[in-house]
């Protein structure tokens, strides 16, 4: 495992989105339970399972506790909130898990579909890249099935992307950390 210290972001940074919406986007906590909870029942299928580094799991108060509540020592959470009538709402995540050595870590975010093509994946990332970096992760991966718009987003950001030698229907995106 990681032998460098715990990172800790910031608690909070504000992102304006292309509509002009102000979000914030902080570190998830465990007084997001209901919010994490409500964010993955709007996802459909195949954005529930980007919403998981490892194999999706049923939903149930201890996945949604393991979500809100990540070991600082190998991984870590952020998330976007938008003001809405209901108050504050989780529209986006995204999680990296450290591998073993402590230099590379797994990846993924994922974006309600009501919030999608408006920045809300490119802000989630660029502050995730940042703190792995920060953390001194050295490479970081992602892996999904053809999805047109993680290929943007990853393109976008600077990850190289190739086909997957054991699965030819998923992509495999690699991204150097400077």
């Amino acid at each position: 495992m990681n032998t460098k210290p715990s990172f800790t972001p910031p608690s909070v940074w504000t992102e304006q989105l292309r509509d002009g919406l102000v979000v914030q986007i902080r570190p998830l906590r465990p007084q997001d339970m209901d919010c994490e909870r409500a964010f993955l029942t709007r996802l459909p299928q195949d954005g529930l399972a980007r919403r998981f580094v490892t194999l999706v799991k049923p939903i149930d108060d201890t996945v949604v506790r393991n979500l809100t509540c990540p070991d600082p020592a190998c991984e870590v959470t952020i998330a976007a909130f938008a003001r809405t009538g209901e108050g504050e709402t989780e529209i986006g995540a995204a999680t990296y898990v450290i591998r073993p050595d402590g230099l590379y870590c797994d990846c993924t975010v994922t974006v309600d579909p009501d919030w999608q093509k408006l920045g809300v994946g490119r802000a989630l990332m660029r502050r995730l890249i940042d703190i792995a970096r920060a953390h001194g992760i050295r490479r970081m991966y992602a892996t999904t099935e053809h999805h047109a718009g993680a290929h943007a987003l990853g393109e976008h950001l600077g990850f190289h992307a190739r086909p997957d030698p054991e699965d030819p229907l998923v992509t495999t995106y690699e991204l150097a950390l400077p």
